[in-house]
């Protein structure tokens, strides 16, 4: 028997989208939040709507260049490990995020691992997937988080 394009739609989405966010929630362990140090402030949506355009037109254009080398599928790799080798790294933040003077930390403002980022990565596709509400999020909540940042327990400030 032959499954339908309907079921493999769904274990693909389960598998990109759900395990990662369950993982997440099951595998951080929840602390308090420690207070905001007085020279940091939260980055609000639209410094991260600017920091994530100008990292997608970076990532189009390496996509791009991919797909004319022949290797179009590659591009889902090279944004997933732009994002979280870059945001592991000790400065904290892709180019677009430095560009805009932001860093991305744990709730004690650490420096976060690659595994927890990858977990943030992926629950990036579930703000998006309700009428990108995860993402309009970021403009109401008291720490600027979004869907995904609550899932990991990110947190973005302006230095």
């Amino acid at each position: 028997m032959i499954m339908s394009v309907s079921f493999w739609m769904i274990l693909i989405l389960l598998i990109v989208y759900i395990v990662p966010t369950v993982l997440c929630l099951i595998l951080i362990k929840k602390k308090d939040y420690k207070k905001l140090p007085a020279k940091k402030r939260y980055a609000g949506f639209w410094w991260r709507i600017l920091a994530g355009l100008i990292d997608n037109i970076i990532l189009a254009i390496i996509s791009l260049a991919l797909s004319f080398m022949g290797l179009p599928f590659i591009g889902f790799f090279i944004y997933w490990l732009y994002f979280v080798i870059l945001q592991s790294s000790e400065k904290r933040s892709t180019l677009g995020m430095r560009v805009c003077d932001i860093k991305i930390h744990d709730e004690h403002f650490n420096k976060l691992g690659f595994w927890r980022l990858t977990g943030r990565y992926f629950a990036t596709g579930l703000s998006g997937i309700i009428l990108l509400i995860g993402f309009f999020m970021i403009a109401f909540t008291k720490r600027k988080q979004g869907l995904h940042d609550l899932v990991a327990r990110t947190i973005h400030t302006i230095d």
